[in-house]
């Protein structure tokens, strides 16, 4: 429980961050959107890595290769070794995942100034996305080599959470805000309006970062 309300708590910082960034450093509605799809990289990245270390099969997983002893490849002693059968399981389950993020990144970053760089306080907000979700995979992985009794879908479960949170966030926020705005001529500029996209995506995700991945079904089909 206190896992799961620190996650809660930790949601509501991010957010709160994002909140300040445009009040403070003036972020724009695409510095905030990099900063935000750059976060889903970084947890898809970790934890789809953390993926490949686990032994435990999968349960629900269809295949006679499953009821078997995983075979460990071990190239370098320093690190766990990792199994044929997570590698061509995470590649697989990592192509939904990777075509949504390339999708939405692609006009976001047409719109964006990249060759002035990124200002220091999105650096800052990178730094802190790693250090977080480097300190979620530390608590349910690492600690006691936990990873050892997991499966690679108890990993991407983690993966998986923001992804469902960007959909939900499409769905009800994004789409119906930008309804409202351009049916009514508002105009967009304006850093008020923009705090009619993000309380409500502070909203869903508090509620996704309330959430268990342990125990909640984030797993993609």
């Amino acid at each position: 429980m206190l896992k799961e309300f620190g996650d809660f708590v930790s949601a509501c910082i991010l957010n709160l961050a994002l909140i300040l960034g445009v009040v403070v450093f003036e972020w724009s509605l695409v510095e905030i959107a990099v900063i935000y799809l750059i976060e889903i990289a970084i947890i898809n990245l970790l934890f789809f890595s953390v993926a490949l270390f686990t032994p435990q099969s999968v349960d629900d997983l269809d295949g006679d290769s499953w009821d078997e002893e995983p075979t460990p490849i071990q190239p370098i002693g320093l690190i766990p070794p990792v199994y044929w059968r997570n590698i061509n399981f995470v590649l697989r389950k990592a192509v939904i995942p990777a075509f949504l993020l390339t999708v939405i990144m692609r006009p976001v970053l047409s719109g964006y100034d990249l060759d002035s760089g990124l200002p220091l306080s999105v650096w800052l907000a990178i730094a802190g996305t790693v250090f977080f979700q480097l300190s979620r995979v530390w608590r349910y992985f690492i600690v006691n080599r936990s990873y050892q009794d997991k499966s690679p879908a108890d990993a991407m479960a983690f993966a998986f959470a923001p992804i469902l949170e960007l959909f939900l966030m499409l769905v009800f926020v994004v789409a119906p805000v930008s309804f409202v705005i351009i049916g009514t001529g508002t105009d967009l500029d304006s850093r008020a309006v923009w705090l009619l996209y993000l309380v409500p995506m502070g909203a869903i995700r508090a509620w996704i970062g309330s959430l268990d991945p342990q125990t909640d079904d984030f797993s993609i089909k």
